[in-house]
């Protein structure tokens, strides 16, 4: 019996001592400017990483998922970076701020940290310093181009005016969406920054009716959007003018926000919605979240699934070098889910597919139209935009 428990004893000490820890680290918004989209984003990838655990994806690894709140605040982004891989050894950073990522660009290039930011900006992998940096979708560009494509094939010519966010986020798209514009013969006739303290927007509305706009493109979060489309309906506008966005401005965080103001409002995405309960990944974004007891906005947020994508992608790396958390083995992983290797969570409209000279994940995305239930619906099959290869070519 004495034996027997000696034996125990050393299997559970040599058990622990294989098994090595691992750390995933996030930083971004759960308080402060964009946090309406970045409080859901965090949640996402603490619940997928105690899911990870519990189901034991990497084996003989402990994994350590740090989330910590930097308040769009790119000081602290670099603070936590920096802790996260000169402290913690971190094997993947997870981002999520455009000026944030921008920041970290050499560094993150110098320390070889594999990055999966939450800002789908394409300049986050343009050029140098762009190695180690992954999207997980389809970027801001792609998104917008895709929706002035939209436009285009409706009306030839037609007078379009982008509203974006004061900050990187907001402008990083703007370029390309003017040569998009250009090239199929539709007008940019005005560019305005908003910000979420948009309370009142009628001299912005006002100032797009005189110009004859007819379409409204935003690239922002849902909050300063669903306070535009409040205004539109108060003003009588919204038959006159349709509204649009990026990824980060819809959903149901905006039909939340904006009411039925939210009607006939267009939306590029590449993520699957909550409603859609025939696809796996959508059951198991619910199975999740009510596990771990999340409230329902946070759950049938996109953001939500958003974050999800993003660990699960890392982890997924580290599944695929068996617990090798190196910079080494896990760029090998990361640029080799290409082909038959693709990595498919069900979050999104088509896999996740990375090599070492394409580093966006799901490049495919729908466009979608809110009902007047305030329900997102398909417009198109999943897509990629024709116009965004040739605007900005690799």
């Amino acid at each position: 019996m004495k034996r027997a428990l000696v034996l125990s004893a050393l299997l559970t000490l040599s058990t622990a001592a294989a098994q090595k820890t691992v750390t995933i680290g996030w930083s971004g918004a759960i308080t402060g400017p964009t946090s309406d989209a970045g409080a859901s984003y965090a949640a996402g990838i603490e619940d997928y990483c105690k899911y990870a655990i519990a189901q034991n994806m990497v084996p003989d690894t402990k994994l350590n998922c740090v989330v910590r709140d930097d308040q769009y605040n790119n000081a602290n982004t670099q603070r936590n970076f920096e802790d996260y891989v000169g402290n913690l050894r971190a094997s993947a950073f997870l981002g999520y701020s455009t000026g944030g990522t921008l920041q970290l660009k050499s560094t993150i290039q110098e320390t070889k940290t594999v990055t999966f930011p939450g800002s789908y900006h394409i300049g986050n992998i343009d050029g140098a310093n762009s190695d180690y940096i992954f999207l997980p979708i389809s970027s801001y560009s792609e998104q917008l181009i895709s929706l002035v494509e939209w436009v285009a094939k409706k009306e030839r010519g037609a007078k379009i005016a982008l509203v974006v966010n004061p900050s990187p986020f907001g402008r990083a798209p703007v370029d390309d969406v003017k040569k998009a514009a250009e090239r199929l013969g539709v007008k940019i006739v005005d560019v305005q920054e908003v910000g979420a303290n948009n309370l009142d927007n009628t001299a912005l509305l006002k100032r797009f009716e005189a110009a004859g706009v007819k379409y409204v493109v935003n690239q922002n979060t849902a909050g300063p959007v669903a306070n535009i489309l409040k205004d539109a309906k108060r003003l009588g506008l919204l038959g006159k003018m349709q509204f649009m966005g990026a990824h980060y401005t819809g959903g149901e965080d905006l039909t939340r926000l904006a009411g039925d103001a939210a009607n006939n409002f267009i939306w590029s995405t590449s993520y699957f919605l909550y409603d859609e309960a025939d696809k796996p990944g959508m059951q198991l974004v619910k199975k999740v979240g009510t596990q771990y007891g999340r409230k329902a906005d946070t759950i049938r947020s996109v953001h939500y699934t958003s974050g999800m994508l993003a660990a699960s992608i890392a982890i997924e790396a580290l599944k695929r070098a068996k617990g090798d958390g190196s910079s080494e083995a896990m760029l090998r992983a990361v640029t080799g889910m290409t082909g038959s290797k693709t990595f498919n969570p069900g979050f999104t409209v088509g896999p996740v597919s990375f090599s070492a000279k394409d580093h966006v994940g799901a490049e495919s995305l729908r466009l979608l139209q809110a009902d007047n239930t305030g329900n997102f619906k398909a417009i198109t099959g999943a897509q990629r935009s024709q116009m965004f290869k040739l605007v900005h070519p690799n």
